[in-house]
């Protein structure tokens, strides 16, 4: 399931004169009304009490805020919804904010499967081969009554018992997963769940679950790299009382990491310079007219990056895709997002891997310096395979999509993150390409 689903926004006064306008002279010729004193001061109070009112409860509100009184709403502790500045560079004044997106509901399956035989595939091993494995581990004896064994041709399949997958510690559950995620038909840890290692609570709260499931899902996480992994859905699904609780569960897995980026623009700010920036691919009177007027503020005001991607990108960050009418139509993916950043309208050819590298090839040149926005960033393996591709945006922070599935969506990641997304390819290599004509 997880290989199937993840794999798968004063009057009178002129204006700017720094001038109070004058107030008229008291009118004399209206007539005078005389009261009671006793009566003025109940209507002194009646008109002040309200102003006193006011002026207490912003005072207090003022020192809930800043003072030693915590507000009422503060924000989580954890690194999302924490503001962090990036570097400064060519690209200005930038600063992230760290969100959680999910899939919608309406993409989790309806039906979701209540009991599944687990198959563990060794491509290329013979039985003894696996039984080494097993014994290097410390696990129990692979022949025992729980397992079930089927050699073939091409490997070996496993088949562990349910027992046997809850009783595995995180770290043998770290190393038999990444020897099985070598394998696509091992979808589970081929393509698994995955969440920031630094930010593991992050990962399941705020969620509508119980506070039980919450505890056996964290108690079969595993490391891969610098994320925390989770491939184990198809047991405990079948192990949860209700079909929320199983959706809830699938949406909380789903959910990914992802960064809302501003742009910080003051009155001294060089528009030129993030014009030449942030207006690659022929957008320069698309973005110089939008930081013009945010740099007419006195006080300056932050602009959100996705104002300023190519209108694709736009349209496409923080979005999902259609999921596919049928398997056999082609899922735009890593690639296909990447060459396709710059342009106005997206051309699917990229959706051919070949026709994607010879574009690579022919249209593009390896970035000798720094890189720039719009660039494209290749994952490469020593044998010269690309694992994937993203956009870089400024700053270590990339445009991605990590997968084909219609359960991933589009976002902004630092580079680091999408690295870990990528971990068990260990000696991963990334090179940064140049559109020719850009």
């Amino acid at each position: 399931m997880a290989g199937e689903l993840n794999n798968t926004l004063t009057a009178g006064a002129s204006p700017g004169s720094g001038e109070i306008a004058k107030p008229a002279a008291p009118r004399t010729d209206r007539p005078v009304i005389q009261m009671p004193r006793a009566a003025i001061w109940v209507l002194a109070v009646a008109v002040l009490a309200p102003w006193l009112w006011l002026a207490l409860t912003l005072r207090h509100g003022a020192e809930g805020s800043y003072g030693k009184h915590p507000p009422s709403t503060s924000i989580r502790p954890g690194l999302y919804g924490r503001t962090v500045r990036c570097n400064p560079g060519p690209w200005g004044e930038l600063e992230y904010t760290r969100i959680l997106i999910e899939p919608p509901e309406e993409f989790i399956p309806s039906r979701l499967e209540t009991s599944k035989e687990i198959w563990w595939f060794f491509k290329g091993c013979s039985r003894e081969t696996v039984e080494r494995l097993w014994r290097s581990e410390g696990l129990a004896p692979p022949d025992a009554p729980a397992v079930a064994w089927r050699v073939t041709a091409g490997g070996t399949w496993l088949r562990p018992s349910k027992e046997f997958i809850l009783g595995m510690g995180e770290g043998t559950r770290a190393r038999v997963y990444t020897e099985l995620s070598a394998w696509p038909e091992n979808a589970s840890q081929y393509a698994p769940y995955r969440f920031r290692a630094d930010t593991a609570d992050e990962w399941f709260a705020g969620s509508e679950l119980s506070t039980q499931t919450v505890a056996l899902a964290k108690r079969l996480l595993y490391r891969r790299g610098t994320s925390l992994c989770f491939s184990d859905d198809d047991i405990v699904l079948p192990m949860l009382g209700s079909a929320a609780e199983r959706t809830a569960l699938l949406k909380t897995l789903a959910r990914k990491s992802t960064l809302l980026l501003k742009l910080r623009i003051k009155h001294d700010s060089d528009i030129n310079a993030l014009t030449h920036y942030w207006g690659k691919g022929n957008r320069s009177k698309d973005v110089k007219p939008l930081l013009q007027s945010l740099a007419l503020h006195p006080d300056g005001m932050k602009l959100d990056v996705a104002h300023l991607l190519p209108r694709n990108a736009r349209m496409l960050l923080y979005t999902y895709p259609l999921p596919p009418s049928t398997a056999e139509e082609p899922r735009r993916d890593c690639h296909w997002t990447s060459l396709n950043f710059l342009n106005l309208e997206p051309d699917e050819r990229f959706l051919d891997p070949k026709v994607f590298r010879k574009t690579i090839e022919t249209d593009y040149y390896v970035v000798p310096g720094e890189m720039t926005f719009g660039d494209v960033l290749l994952f490469f393996r020593p044998d010269n395979t690309i694992v994937h591709s993203c956009v870089y945006i400024a700053d270590n922070i990339v445009f991605t999509k990590n997968g084909t599935s219609f359960a991933m969506p589009w976002l902004l990641m630092t580079l680091p993150d999408v690295q870990s997304f990528y971990a068990s390819d260990e000696s991963l290599q990334v090179f940064a390409f140049r559109l020719k004509r850009g």
